[in-house]
């Protein structure tokens, strides 16, 4: 075996059309995990918690425990009007249930009836005579005794009969076909109406014996046969033990030496077995709210969210609803939340039913039913879900030991086309982004309408966004570590002018575009000092953070999309690339069970900088935006490096980089494009940002290859080499926690505690970057699939 066969070299076409594209399998299969897998969040399990609590103490205080004899008292009633309407429709002029039943009884009489007492006499024959059942088989021995003149049923000894009709009874039997099929059928079936609610002289009083309902009918038929014929319960056979449950004694109350109260029987006839459907029903109320209240949640929030992402305006808009993911039917997310709800009431439920010491009386049994079908759907996903996860880590692993030729050229890839070029900007186009932010601010002061002291809360925004200013113009030289650089402020018309010159058509203005949406002012421009002198962001912009007078999303969007006349990128292209960066955010939310709602990325790096402690801040701060600032140190050294950060571009090194450019923007950075050694290592800056700002600044990145690089330029190779960077990055990182977990074993304990955090960092950054990685890959894919198609 040579050393190809040897290493499991497989080489592969790399035609994006051939046959066996494990990148394509993959996906697929990562695309069917994920239909498969619960998306629920903790607003759902806390519905669905609540939704349980609420339908277990309906059950609790309303439904209460189960009484068959309640049920069948109210079944009663139901049969008595029943046989009277009945008796009416056949001409029976009294309204009293007796006569009814009499005169019934008269005009349908039944010729198995003159065998009562060989099928055990008026308490039992109506169980053991067949053709006294409501059903199929009643009937169609009912037909048979017509044609055969026989009674069919079993004797005291659990034996099925064959009787000869008793010679009175003959006259019951029809004379040919037409009037056999109409007396076994017509006949019957008034008859039986006649014996629901007993006979004429127990109707209406002790109720007497009725016929048995299906379920009994059914079993008494079972238990003839050899199979069920030998089964006994303690010492009863099957057959005795219907029986008496038939004629009552069976559920009769027992005084302490075994022997049966009178009047306490229950028989369990037909009016019983609809008294055990109407004590279900009661049961199965709360089960129904339950499901009802968690299926509507699931509907109503996930339209709201359609709705919200695809800024849903006119009814003709809704066609844009992706209904699959509305529907609160069939998907495992609504089966997650059932699972948890039906799961909470039947704790309630039992819980009570041992409390109480009522035990199986008191427990809900469409609810421990509903919950087992809940957990059965639930594994079920689950099962699903695996066994394709268990299909994709099989093409997977074949795929580490794939060789493609695209692999001979992915090194050079990244190094030949990871250029700052296309994430870059020139000095000039930086200007424009800072220019862009601040007539941004300035139009989001001048649309300032707050409740009371409008004029105070504008004067405040003006000086916000005069220190900004300040801070970006003094910081400018530095920043760029250019030396004597000055930042040109222009009107609204020159800054329009300058764009033109600079071809807007090109990639560099949409990921401006992007920087300026994301562009969130009056944040935290430094510290200052509490009683405890310990630092805190400062508070003097602290009532500008807020939802009545902070910045509107809403009104910068509209102001940045109507800013420009030229045909420079389509209509509404800032709300396309909204609805993109809340989509991306949401799905990590959901998969990272965050909550990240309008953080901005300055304002959250701003707080996480102050959190780590003032001398601390400046070097994050200055980090993330790449420069040393020179001659900065301090109180300024802070505010202009968070000034900047907020401004989205990153320094790469001064002038004299690679057609120009001396910025990145759109995510760039957080590849590590052109920052050097200013930005420190990359598991370094992992730990200095941690899950949450992660999220916010992968994000980005991907807004940036789905919109931009994807939609807009259809550069699927340049979006493949991002791809390609993020995933050495993540490499990177994951190779960088396994060097500090070394070198935290020999630390003293503080320097080891801080290490530990800035790995703890780390971990929770690759995590999102792993998560983020696949998201990407998504993206790509599925728009190479759709150039093929296309």
């Amino acid at each position: 075996m040579n050393t190809e066969d040897k290493n499991l070299h497989i080489e592969l076409q790399s035609d994006s059309k051939a046959s066996f594209d494990l990148d394509r399998l993959i996906y697929d299969f990562e695309s069917d995990i994920d239909l498969l897998s619960s998306h629920a969040d903790s607003y759902d399990y806390l519905v669905s918690i609540g939704s349980g609590i609420l339908s277990g103490l309906l059950d609790t205080l309303w439904v209460g425990d189960f009484s068959l004899e309640r049920g069948r008292n109210i079944a009663s009633d139901e049969v008595d009007t029943f046989v009277i309407k009945m008796a009416k429709l056949v001409g029976c002029e009294a309204d009293d249930l007796q006569a009814s039943v009499r005169f019934l009884e008269n005009k349908f009489p039944t010729p198995s009836d003159g065998n009562t007492s060989a099928f055990g006499g008026s308490l039992q024959h109506h169980l053991r005579d067949f053709a006294h059942h409501p059903s199929i088989v009643g009937l169609m021995f009912s037909l048979l005794t017509q044609f055969t003149n026989k009674s069919y049923g079993t004797n005291n000894y659990r034996q099925f009969i064959v009787l000869d009709v008793l010679d009175k009874s003959k006259a019951f039997i029809g004379d040919d076909v037409p009037s056999k099929i109409s007396k076994g059928t017509i006949t019957w079936f008034f008859h039986l109406v006649s014996d629901m609610a007993g006979s004429s002289h127990t109707a209406g009083n002790s109720g007497g014996t009725g016929i048995p309902g299906p379920l009994l009918s059914l079993a008494k038929e079972l238990s003839i046969l050899p199979i069920f014929k030998n089964i006994t319960i303690g010492d009863t056979s099957l057959s005795e033990l219907l029986s008496k449950l038939f004629n009552g004694t069976l559920l009769a109350q027992h005084d302490d030496s075994g022997t049966i109260i009178k009047n306490t029987e229950l028989r369990f006839d037909l009016r019983s077995e609809m008294g055990l459907g109407i004590e279900i029903g009661r049961q199965t109320i709360p089960v129904i709210a339950n499901e009802c209240i968690v299926r509507s949640f699931y509907f109503i929030r996930r339209l709201a969210l359609e709705i919200k992402e695809n800024d849903i305006q006119t009814i003709s808009d809704l066609k844009q609803i992706n209904w699959e993911d509305v529907r609160p039917y069939n998907n495992p997310t609504v089966t997650r939340m059932l699972t948890i709800a039906t799961g909470v009431f039947t704790t309630i439920d039992v819980g009570d039913s041992i409390i109480t010491q009522k035990y199986w009386v008191s427990i809900n049994y469409m609810g421990v039913g509903r919950f087992a079908v809940a957990i059965g759907e639930d594994v079920t996903w689950c099962i699903k879900s695996r066994k394709i996860k268990e299909i994709r880590n099989m093409y997977k692993d074949i795929q580490q030991f794939v060789y493609e030729k695209s692999d001979d050229t992915i090194n050079k890839r990244i190094g030949a086309d990871m250029t700052t070029d296309n994430f870059g900007l020139t000095v000039e186009q930086t200007e424009i982004l800072y220019n862009l932010e601040y007539y941004k601010t300035l139009n989001d002061i001048r649309q300032t309408k707050t409740p009371r002291k409008t004029q105070n809360i504008k004067l405040l925004k003006h000086e916000w966004l005069k220190e900004w200013k300040h801070y970006i113009s003094k910081g400018f030289s530095s920043f760029l570590q250019i030396e004597d650089a000055e930042l040109h402020w222009y009107t609204e018309q020159e800054l329009i002018a300058i764009v033109e010159e600079n071809a807007p058509q090109s990639t560099w203005f949409r990921l401006i575009l992007l920087e300026v949406m994301l562009f969130e002012p009056y944040y935290p421009l430094g510290l200052e000092k509490d009683k405890n002198n310990n630092d805190i962001p400062s508070k003097k912009y602290k009532t500008l953070q807020n939802v009545v007078n902070g910045y509107k999303k809403g009104t910068g969007d509209d102001y940045i999309d109507a800013f420009f006349s030229g045909s420079y990128y389509p209509n509404d292209y800032i709300q396309r690339l909204r609805k993109s960066y809340n989509k991306v955010l949401r799905d990590l939310n959901e998969v990272l069970k965050t909550v990240i709602k309008t953080l901005s990325i300055t304002s959250a790096i701003t707080i996480l900088a102050v959190v780590t402690a003032g001398a601390f801040a400046p070097s994050i701060a200055v980090a993330l935006v790449g420069s040393n600032f020179a001659g900065l140190s301090g109180a300024s050294l802070t505010a202009a490096s968070l000034a900047y950060l907020g401004g989205g571009a990153v320094a790469v090194g001064g002038a004299g980089m690679a057609g120009g450019t001396i910025a990145v923007v759109g995510g760039g950075a957080f590849l590590g494009i052109g920052l050097g050694a200013g930005v420190g290592t990359v598991v370094g800056t992992a730990g200095f940002l941690g899950k949450r700002d992660t999220i916010l600044q992968s994000e980005k990145l991907l807004v940036s290859v789905r919109e931009i690089f994807l939609n807009d330029e259809h550069d699927t190779i340049y979006s493949n080499t991002v791809y390609e960077q993020y995933v050495q990055k993540i490499m990177a990182i994951e190779k960088g926690i396994v060097e500090l977990k070394h070198q935290a074993d020999d630390l003293n304990v503080k320097d080891k505690k801080k290490l530990l955090v800035e790995i703890k960092n780390a971990e929770e950054s690759a995590k999102v970057m792993i998560i983020a990685k696949n998201n990407m890959k998504k993206f790509i894919s599925s728009f190479e699939i759709g150039l093929d198609q296309a």
